[in-house]
């Protein structure tokens, strides 16, 4: 005779029935009505969303701003589908891989460097709200120019509220320098001396620097305009372990070392007769600068290439580096409270120096 189940035997096989159920499938990811680029491809989508549920699941090590970013690509290779994905790792001082540059290193890494380039068509980002528009940082730019096929690359991102795609071409983050608004001397409003002088430092800047491997071509000298009249000077600098120092980088810092935060101009110089290249790094560097002068209420600092035969192609930094990422989008708060900080060590140090002339 069979007896019947008894209450808590019930309540597991229950449990157990319910365990082993395949979960819900996620409902499928689609192209938002509000996507400034539609995708007809039914296949590219279909990659899309595959690699946001990659992206979905990266790992990520922000430590420092404890901002997530979640990134995969998905290529063709040998008739196959290969996933990429990428997180943003942060360490140190504030130092970072970012989810986009680590992504495509793992493409890369996968199918090897030409089939990465040929076949990356998009880089997609896992995200909760797509509220932003910035084509990422101006390193990252530096990469995916050098390593894919960036003027057709897509900029894709996945909104996991409702799972929509919202897809952005890479190439409208970008400006390339022959593009640049070419500028006569009079419209770029600085004093003719001033302007002499920014063109003497880095002429001058440029004889010095490193460059053990960095092609002429690329080697550059920067020199930048101060508020209260200063013009500093620097070169490019590289090494073995190919951590370039960057001449627009070098400049700033030592206007920052000197507490001089708001900047007028910048100029870049290269080979004598040709438009020095500008690493979107370096605009990013200029653009966070020019933060700090908007911030109190100063004109953005303007960023002027020299070919060092008296022609100039100039517009403020913004200009140069479209769709930015910076601190002052997302965080501008920190600006004000670093200045703050600055200003009231500042007035410290005049009240120190002020009782130490009275004791004397």
């Amino acid at each position: 005779m069979t007896s019947r189940p008894t209450t808590p035997l019930l309540v597991v096989l229950a449990l157990s029935t319910v365990g082993c159920a395949p979960p819900a499938a996620s409902p499928p990811w689609t192209l938002s009505p509000d996507s400034p680029v539609v995708v007809d491809d039914p296949v590219l989508l279909a990659r899309m969303g595959r690699a946001l549920d990659a992206a979905a699941e990266a790992g990520t090590d922000p430590v420092i701003s404890g901002y997530h970013v979640r990134a995969a690509t998905v290529v063709e290779h040998w008739g196959r589908e290969v996933v990429a994905v990428g997180g943003n790792t942060e360490y140190g001082v504030p130092q970072a891989v970012h989810g986009e540059v680590s992504a495509l290193n793992h493409a890369t890494a996968l199918v090897g460097p030409d089939v990465a380039r040929r076949e990356v068509k998009f880089m997609a980002f896992h995200s909760s709200s797509c509220a932003g528009d910035s084509r990422g940082c101006g390193d990252c730019r530096d990469y995916m120019r050098a390593t894919t096929e960036y003027r057709s690359l897509l900029w894709v991102c996945g909104r996991a509220t409702d799972r929509t795609i919202h897809v952005r071409r890479f190439s409208d983050g970008l400006l390339d320098e022959d593009d640049a608004p070419d500028v006569e001397r009079a419209a770029i409003g600085l004093a003719a001396d001033d302007l002499q002088r920014l063109v003497d430092a880095a002429t001058e800047a440029r004889r010095g620097g490193v460059a053990l491997f960095t092609n002429p071509d690329r080697h550059t000298g920067a020199s930048a305009l101060s508020a209260s009249g200063r013009v500093y000077r620097a070169a490019g600098a590289d090494d073995a372990a190919f951590h370039y120092r960057f001449a627009v980088g070098g400049v700033l810092q030592q206007a920052a070392t000197e507490g001089d935060y708001v900047i007028r101009a910048i100029l870049v110089e290269g080979e004598p007769g040709s438009w020095p290249r500008v690493a979107y790094r370096e605009r990013q560097y200029a653009f966070e600068y020019s933060s700090f002068g908007v911030s109190r209420g100063q004109p953005p600092t303007w960023l002027i290439l020299s070919n060092g035969r008296g022609r100039f192609k100039g517009a403020p930094v913004e200009t140069f580096l479209p769709k930015p990422f910076s601190v002052a989008r997302f965080n501008p708060t920190a600006i004000e409270q670093f200045l703050s900080r600055q200003a009231r060590q500042d007035q410290q140090q005049v009240q120190q120096a002020a009782a130490t002339s009275q004791l004397r």
